[in-house]
């Protein structure tokens, strides 16, 4: 019984941690019990305008969702270039250091 329970904490946790998933989790598994339902014509022909407003929705927000994340990858590729950079530097005055200090041993 204390391994379940350990279980069912460590999933709360997750959930808790990665709400996203979870919202992805569910949008999946309701789809799949909606594919397994079988419909009518009557539910076909009055559900068909809302689905499409829903399919045009979720395209919207996953082209949003695509053009936030390549704004936010290209705000970070400067800020990479520019630690490169850096590093860079170190290690060449570090070298440089190096060089001066053995030549000055001798």
């Amino acid at each position: 019984m204390e391994a379940a329970g350990e279980r069912a904490r460590k999933t709360a946790e997750t959930a808790g941690e990665n709400p996203l998933a979870l919202l992805a989790g569910g949008v999946a598994l309701g789809m799949l019990i909606g594919v397994l339902i079988p419909r009518h014509h009557k539910e076909k022909e009055m559900l068909a305008p809302v689905g499409k407003r829903l399919a045009d929705g979720a395209k919207a927000a996953a082209e949003a969702a695509r053009e936030a994340g390549k704004e936010e990858l290209n705000q970070l590729l400067p800020a990479k270039a520019a630690a490169k950079q850096t590093v860079s530097q170190i290690l060449e005055t570090a070298a440089g250091a190096a060089k001066k200090a053995a030549t000055k041993a001798e």
